[in-house]
This record gives C-alpha cells, sequence and structure tokens, in this order.
C-alpha cells in the first residue's frame, strides 16, 4: 500500500502542465515569426517560379468478354472460329499502357524533342507554337541546346554541354553530338527567339495512368500531367487511336491469311471439278448411257448413304492433307494456319486454334525486338514444338480416317452386291459421279467459307471506345498552392518547436521554480530575479523588486520554522558560482533593515568572495580566530555598521591551508554559543555542499538551512542530491531558493522592462 501511494505521488509529481509548455514556447515567440515568415516566403517564390501542370483526362470503354459485351459484339458470327477472342479487362489496360504503343505515340506527335523559352524566370515548354521544328536522326545523345535566328536570317546553335557552335541555314542537315539534325519552319509558329530545344533520351516515354472507374464496368480513366493542356490531349487521344488501329489489324489477322488460303485451294479445287466433269461427260458420250439413276434408285438408295459417309470422311482427308501441306510450305512459316476451313476434328481444331494464339501473341509481344532477343527465340521454340505437336495430330488423325474410309467402303460394297444387274457401266459412273461430287461440294464449301470471312473482315470493330474525349480544368494541379502554403505554415511552427526541443533535451541546467520543487520536495520560499545593480545590498532600495522578494522569503521562512528558535541560519548551495554569498549578504540586511540585530558570518573559508563583494580589507577573520586561540572573538566582528546600523559582519580575511580541521575545532562551537545569545538573527554563508562537508559541521549549530540554486547555472543533476538531504534529515529545516531568474519570460508584468509597466520601482 505505501509502495502504491509513492508511486501515486510521483505521477503526481511528474505531470506536465500544458499551460507551462504553451509559454514555455511562447516566450521564443520571435523564433516563431521569423522562422514562419521565411517558410511562407520561400513557398511563395517556389509557388511564383514553379511551372503549373495541368492534369488530362479521358473516360474509355474498353471491350471484355468476362464483363458483358457491347452493342457492337459479333458473337453471331463465333461459330466461324475466325474473330480473334477478346482480351481480359486487365489485359488491355496492360496492352494500352505498354511501351510499344507509347513509343509510337511519341513517333506521331514528334515529342521526343522538346521546346522551352524563358518567361518571367519561369520555363516555359512550346509546343505547336515554336518557331521551328527540329527531327534527329540516327540519334546517339541526348541534351539541350540554345537555338537564335540572327538578322541575316541564318540560325545559330550553341550547346554548353558539348562545347558545340554551329551557324547554318534552314534547310542544311547539321551533324551534331546528338545525331544527324534538320530543321523545318513552323508556319503557325508564333513565339520567338532564342528557344532552348531539347533533344530526350530515347527510351523517354510520356507518362499515362489508367484506373477502372469501378469494378463492374469496363470503362478506365486515362489521365496525364502536363504543363502544355494541349500536348497531354493529343497524347491521350492518339494513343487510343492507335491502340485501336493495332486492336483491328489483330483482328483482321487471322481472318486474311483465311482468305488467301481458301482462294490458293478455290484455283485447285476448280480445277480438279473441272477435271471431274469432262470425264463424266466423256465416259457418257463413250457408252451411250441415258439416266440410270431412276434404274437403280431403289437399289442404290442403301448404297447412298454410305456413299455420302464415304464422301464426307474423304473431304476431311483431303483438307487435312491441305491443312498439313500449307504448314509444312517454307513460304507459310510464321503464319497462322487457316482456322475456317471445314475441319471436324476437335483434336486438331485446338492445336490449331493454340498454335494461332501463339503466332498472334508473338506478334503483339516481340515488336521491335531483335533477332538475338532471348525473348523471341524462347516464343519461337514454343510455336515451333506447337506446329509438330499439329503436324504429328494430322497424322493420327488422317489414319483414322482411312481405317474409318475402309469400313465405310465394306458396306457400301454389301450393298453394291445387291445391284449387281446394274450394268458395268452404271458402277464406273458412279465412281465419276463422285468424284464430281466430292469436287463440287468442296467448291461450294470453300465459296460460302469465303463470303463469311470476308463478312467478318468487314464487322471488326475497335477495342476502345471513347465516352469522354480528352479535356482539362484550367485548375493547376501542379503545384498545389494552398497546400504548400499551408505547409510552409506548419512547418514554420514545426522548425522552432522542433529546435526548442533539442535546445531543452540537452539542456542540463536548471530554469524554473517548477523544476526546482518537482525534483526537491524541500518547502520553497522564493525566486529571487536577475539584478544588474553592481550594489552590494539592492535589498536597501526597499521598492525594488528585489527587495520584495527577500521580504517574501523571509516571510516565509518564519512561516516555515514558526514556533521554533530560529536564530542561525546557514546558507549553501551544490557549486560556486551560484549566489549563495549575494543571497547571504543581502539575506542579513534584509533583517536588519526590519529592525532585527542581524550578524553575517562568512564561514567559506575555502573560497570567500564576500570579502571582494563588500570591499573589505580586515585585520583579522574567523579563519584567524580557528587557528590562533589569542584572538578574542571581539576582534573578528566588524562592527563599523558602514552598511547598516543593524548588521554586524565576520569576514574570512585570510584562507587557511587547512579549513576542514580548523572548521572542526571547538572553538567554532563557541562562536555559536557566545553570539547566538547578542543576536536575533546570525547569518552563514558556508561552502558549496556538493564539493566539501563543511555545510554538514556548521549544519549543528543552524536552525534553518537554506539551498541556494540558479537558474540556467545549476545542473538537474545535483538536485537529487539535494533532495536526499531533505529526505534524511541530514540539513536542519532545508528550504530551497532559486536565483538570478528572468522575470520577462516568467511574469507579463516582470521586473524589467520599461519603468511604466513594471509593478515595482527599480533601484537607481
Amino acid at each position: 500500500m505505501e509502495n502504491n501511494n509513492i508511486q501515486n505521488e510521483q505521477l503526481v509529481n511528474e505531470e506536465i502542465s500544458f499551460a507551462e509548455i504553451f509559454f514555455h514556447y511562447l516566450s521564443y515567440w520571435k523564433w516563431f515569426g521569423i522562422s514562419v515568415a521565411l517558410c511562407l516566403i520561400v513557398a511563395f517564390v517556389y509557388l511564383q517560379f514553379t511551372t503549373r501542370e495541368y492534369n488530362i483526362s479521358s473516360k474509355v470503354l474498353i471491350k471484355d468478354d468476362k464483363r458483358g459485351q457491347t452493342s457492337l459484339d459479333v458473337t453471331a458470327f463465333g461459330d466461324l472460329g475466325l474473330m480473334p477472342k477478346i482480351g481480359t479487362f486487365d489485359n488491355e489496360i496492360e496492352v494500352l499502357l505498354s511501351k510499344s504503343l507509347l513509343k509510337e505515340v511519341v513517333d506521331s506527335l514528334k515529342i521526343g524533342v522538346g521546346y522551352f523559352t524563358k518567361e518571367k524566370m519561369r520555363s516555359h515548354e512550346l509546343y505547336n507554337s515554336t518557331p521551328v521544328f527540329v527531327s534527329v536522326s540516327n540519334q546517339i545523345n541526348w541534351g539541350s541546346f540554345l537555338l537564335n535566328k540572327e538578322e541575316d536570317g541564318s540560325f545559330t546553335l550553341t550547346s554548353k554541354d558539348f562545347d558545340f557552335t554551329r551557324k547554318f541555314n534552314i534547310d542544311e542537315t547539321i551533324n551534331s553530338p546528338w545525331g544527324i539534325l534538320t530543321f523545318k519552319e513552323n508556319p503557325f509558329g508564333v513565339d520567338k527567339y532564342p528557344i532552348e530545344v531539347y533533344i530526350k533520351h530515347p527510351k523517354s516515354l510520356p507518362f499515362v495512368q489508367a484506373s477502372p472507374v469501378n469494378k463492374q464496368a469496363t470503362v478506365i480513366s486515362l489521365s496525364t500531367v502536363t504543363a502544355v493542356p494541349q500536348k497531354g490531349i493529343d497524347v491521350i487521344n492518339t494513343l487510343v487511336n492507335i491502340y485501336n488501329k493495332r486492336a483491328i489489324d489483330e483482328k483482321n489477322y487471322v481472318a486474311t491469311n483465311t482468305v488467301r488460303f481458301i482462294d490458293e485451294r478455290l484455283d485447285v479445287i476448280s480445277g480438279e471439278l473441272e477435271s471431274a466433269e469432262r470425264n463424266v461427260e466423256r465416259y457418257k458420250r463413250t457408252h451411250g448411257l441415258t439416266d440410270l439413276e431412276k434404274e437403280a434408285q431403289t437399289a442404290l438408295q442403301g448404297q447412298n448413304a454410305y456413299s455420302q459417309r464415304i464422301s464426307e470422311v474423304t473431304l476431311q482427308t483431303t483438307i487435312l492433307r491441305n491443312i498439313k501441306e500449307f504448314l509444312m510450305s517454307p513460304n507459310n512459316i510464321g503464319n497462322m494456319a487457316p482456322a475456317n476451313v471445314g475441319l471436324t476434328d476437335p483434336t486438331i481444331l485446338g492445336l490449331m486454334q493454340r498454335y494461332n494464339e501463339e503466332i498472334a501473341l508473338k506478334n503483339k509481344s516481340t515488336v521491335g525486338m531483335k533477332s538475338s532477343n532471348p525473348l523471341l527465340k524462347e516464343s519461337e521454340d514454343r510455336i515451333a514444338l506447337l506446329k509438330e505437336n499439329l503436324i504429328k495430330g494430322i497424322g493420327i488423325s488422317e489414319a483414322g480416317l482411312q481405317t474409318t474410309l475402309q469400313e465405310l467402303t465394306k458396306q457400301e460394297d454389301m450393298y453394291l452386291k445387291r445391284i449387281e444387274g446394274l450394268s458395268t457401266q452404271e458402277r464406273e459412273s458412279r465412281g465419276l459421279y463422285r468424284q464430281k461430287e466430292i469436287k463440287e461440294s468442296l467448291f461450294i464449301y470453300l465459296l460460302q467459307k469465303k463470303e463469311e470471312t470476308g463478312l467478318s473482315l468487314a464487322l471488326a470493330t475497335p477495342n476502345a471506345v471513347v465516352i469522354d474525349s480528352a479535356d482539362y480544368i484550367p485548375i493547376p494541379v501542379k503545384p498545389k498552392g494552398k497546400i504548400i502554403l499551408l505547409a510552409a505554415l506548419l512547418l514554420g511552427v514545426i522548425i522552432p518547436i522542433a529546435v526548442i526541443y533539442i535546445i531543452d533535451l540537452f539542456d542540463n541546467k536548471l530554469h524554473s521554480k517548477d523544476q526546482l520543487t518537482k525534483a526537491v520536495k524541500a518547502p520553497f520560499l522564493g525566486e529571487l530575479p536577475e539584478t544588474k545593480s553592481e550594489k552590494p545590498f539592492p535589498v536597501l532600495n526597499v521598492r525594488s523588486g528585489i527587495a520584495e522578494k527577500f521580504r517574501i522569503i523571509t516571510s516565509n521562512l518564519g512561516f516555515i520554522v514558526s514556533g521554533k528558535d530560529m536564530k542561525v541560519i546557514m546558507v549553501t548551495s551544490s557549486l560556486s558560482g551560484e549566489g549563495k554569498s549575494f543571497f547571504s549578504q543581502n539575506l542579513a540586511m534584509s533583517f536588519a533593515t526590519s529592525g532585527k540585530k542581524t550578524l553575517l558570518i562568512d564561514l567559506d573559508i575555502r573560497k570567500s568572495v564576500l570579502n571582494k563583494h563588500l570591499e573589505m580589507n580586515p585585520e583579522k577573520g574567523i579563519a584567524m580566530f580557528l587557528a590562533d586561540p589569542n584572538i578574542a572573538l571581539p576582534d573578528i566582528v566588524d562592527k563599523s555598521k558602514r552598511f547598516h546600523k543593524n548588521l554586524d559582519i565576520i569576514p574570512v580575511r585570510v584562507f587557511p591551508p587547512n579549513p576542514a580541521e580548523l572548521l572542526a575545532s571547538d572553538r567554532l562551537d563557541l562562536v555559536f554559543q557566545i553570539l547566538k545569545d547578542q543576536y536575533d538573527y546570525i547569518v552563514v554563508d558556508t561552502a558549496p555542499i556538493s564539493l566539501v562537508a563543511d555545510a554538514f559541521r556548521i549544519n549543528q549549530f543552524a536552525d534553518a538551512a537554506i539551498f541556494v540554486a540558479r537558474s540556467g547555472y545549476t545542473y538537474k543533476s545535483s538536485l537529487s542530491e539535494i533532495q536526499l538531504l531533505y529526505k534524511e534529515n541530514k540539513l536542519h529545516n532545508l528550504t530551497t531558493v532559486l536565483n538570478a531568474v528572468s522575470m520577462t519570460k516568467r511574469y507579463n508584468y516582470g521586473y524589467s522592462g520599461e519603468k511604466k509597466h513594471n509593478y515595482y520601482l527599480e533601484e537607481a
């Protein structure tokens, strides 16, 4: 329970006063004012010299078979197998932002070269208003140069980066560090020379963002940020146009190859059909045959069914053979296999689809790649493997069809035996008719597929439909003026706070009453303000602030030790220089001016400054009395009354080599025994307590002890030692005083400044 009480007390003592923190930082208000002003000026200058950039945006609908079709869908022709599959939404976004498309945009708009001019200390990009266009061929470098037009109509090119200067006419071609330059005047140019021409890196591409509008729709928002709005509009519109053109070309790629394949087959089949028809005609003429079909109609009904099946199998075998010849032809390497020729084998159709898709993927993803590129080699290996598998599959399928054909022929022969009565001419003509029908059906089928393929070419539509054309709001998105000014304001406040915090963090000195009272629980008597007065006794000016402070201290001291016989008051500190001697002499003078007979004893016999402060030069002092039994006590008391009629002083006079031994002598006891009855108050100035043990010897004679700390001088670490002394009661009635407090920071009406604002009158 006791431990809990101690912890609670520590928590209460360590509470942070936010008001104190606020006024602490407020005391540095000038720092905040200067910091905020400088940050706002820097922000304002930045806004003035930074180029404005605008957001250009457009909305585009991307077709996606997984998220629904548009009104221009062509699924009614999906059974033809000619229309390439529409890519997924996410893939199409990647294609739309691919480097190859953006490179085409750069080449189409000729924005690989930028033109700039100075406008009010700000670089301004020229787009269509540039007075001259520069084109680069065989580019070997990138960078900028200054272009100026002379009075005689010639031009001067200057580059500091490459130390290159050239004078030329508009129709000349220049070999430069960037490549071969060609210049062409812009008839619509309005800007004047000189201009700075910047040749961009060959891989420098415009930055375009694409983001879905929502998860349900296939609408994306295309946007770019640029200082020239028209340039951004052209970039987005051109990007969409190039994307659509490439999509249409890709859709037409398979169909075009299929039409070419059908045309080639039609030329061959038409010749074979003509030959078959002539054979039939010649056979009929030679044998004088009439219409034999009516005579053998009944007998041939069963046979016709198998004959039709044989025709279908033969047709499939012929198609497979033609496809195999197409794939193995050296002229068709890299071309897609014909996908719409009436083939019914699903396995072969699946292999052909994978083969065509791999070729389409290669054509899309390897645009511009060199033949040595490993990605291109890998893609070609995959295509070769698929082609090999497809040819093997066709061979297996052909073998199966041959087996089927043999079985069908056997069944057909069974029906042929039933019509043995028919003439040999019937059977022979039937074979000729069969060949004619096969060629005719194949010819008609190819013509039909050619028309269907031509229809699919006509219905090819773009993948991207523009909903909102590229446009912009004439409000710059960069730089964000309000945000920058707000950030400058916040930074102007944060910087001083951080600096002050760091200073406070590394500040190991005591500054305020609160710091002292939180660390030391001994009674606090009061604060003494800083004083610039060189007088030894500023308390003699009874209307001064420091005099009032000493009256408060003496009053508090009497209140704390009330009811006790308080005669001897010991004054000490942790280090020299904290003002204990100044406090001692003025405390004694404060008692004297109140009508009390007071004695001031200087027992800091190691390093006393009292003689110097009071300009005394006595013949004898306390050190001589303690060392020499022949010296009488009255001989060392200064009763000249030259400072005040109620104040006597015992100085040190000399600094002995053995101060500890002198303070331990019985003659020190004699001093207090005799003088205690002669004075109302005895104020004793002792040595610093952290350095020597003299104060503990004097403490046995003292009725109260006053510890003097100095603002901005006393180390915080020494306060724990004072708290330990108070807690263990090693000094009688220990109290504390804070000296040299800056009252201008502590109070609104301080002890310094103009006198008309002071509550007290300062000493003259």
